[in-house]
């Protein structure tokens, strides 16, 4: 998202100067060297320094977590207006709310987080999901099947269990995504993955070569609410996808692009599922709409209305 959401706002007309929001190989060594100095204030100091060259009318931040309340204050002295585009929600409300209150404006991943803010006192927050990039989330021309069913994203018990019970009910799935120091030895998913992080135009390809795509989100069982990245990834590149429902899936995709999902409610139905997948037209047809409507050049246009008012 570092990549597409400043490509987005440059290809609408806007000049964009993007820092690096993270410590150097050189401020760490030198902060180092000269211990009395926290190393974050190097980076507080090259932000400032940007935002002292660029004189931009915006400051927005993407998750935030390491902008601290004096560069807030430093950029609302110089009256840059400032936005946090916060992907965490809902499973961290709680450091939203901390994180959030600094800012001009501030967007939410999650619609009911919106009302889970304003409660706390947060009145500023909008909802605005995330979406795909059409350049790199698109169908591509169709592979050999490697398997039925993919798995690409990161490990967690949850969905080693789900994945685990789907092969075991017979179902051909792969997994893509660094797992290989969480599995048991004898794990028999061992034998079905491809270890290690991937590009957005890796996941494209292996989408490309399966029948259907898992996607299982890190707040499965504890909110009904909130959709990740692969939501709008997998649905832009035609696959249909097995997803746990959400509420915004049936209010934010229409009813053409609601075909690209093959929603569960639990196991036993994501098992009835996996083993009657439909063929890919209507997820391919799906797609054609979600790359127009849900695309990240859409969501900055739509955050940039919101900021200027």
């Amino acid at each position: 998202m570092s990549r597409f959401v400043p490509d987005a706002a440059t290809a609408l007309g806007h000049a964009v100067t993007l820092v690096d929001y993270s410590l150097s190989l050189a401020e760490k060594l030198r902060s180092r060297l000269l211990a009395r100095r926290p190393p974050e204030k190097a980076v507080e100091a090259r932000l400032l320094r940007a935002v002292e060259a660029a004189r931009p009318d915006l400051f927005l931040t993407l998750y935030g977590a390491n902008v601290s309340p004096r560069v807030l204050a430093e950029l609302r002295a110089r009256r840059v207006t400032s936005a946090n585009w916060w992907l965490n929600d809902p499973f961290q409300l709680e450091r939203g709310a901390s994180l959030l209150a600094g800012y001009d404006f501030a967007f939410t991943n999650a619609r009911y987080a919106v009302e889970a803010y304003a409660a706390r006192g947060l009145k500023h927050v909008r909802f605005l999901p995330t979406a795909c990039e059409p350049a790199v989330h698109r169908p591509l021309a169709p592979r050999p099947p490697a398997c039925d069913v993919s798995f690409a994203g990161d490990w967690s018990a949850m969905r080693e269990q789900l994945v685990a019970s789907l092969v075991s009910a017979g179902v051909d799935v792969r997994v893509y995504g660094p797992w290989r120091r969480k599995l048991a030895a004898d794990s028999p998913l061992r034998a079905r993955l491809e270890h290690g992080f991937f590009s957005p135009g890796r996941m494209a390809e292996i989408f490309a070569a399966c029948n259907a795509t898992l996607n299982v989100h890190t707040w499965r069982g504890r909110f009904d609410y909130g959709l990740n990245p692969r939501v709008f990834e997998a649905a832009a590149c035609g696959v249909p996808q097995l997803v746990d429902w959400k509420r915004e899936l049936d209010e934010i995709f229409d009813e053409t692009e609601r075909a690209a999902f093959l929603i569960y409610r639990s196991d036993a139905e994501l098992l009835e599922k996996a083993r009657n997948l439909p063929a890919r037209e209507k997820a391919l047809a799906a797609s054609t709409s979600i790359r127009e409507r849900h695309s990240y050049r859409a969501r900055v246009e739509e955050l940039l209305r919101t900021v200027g008012g």
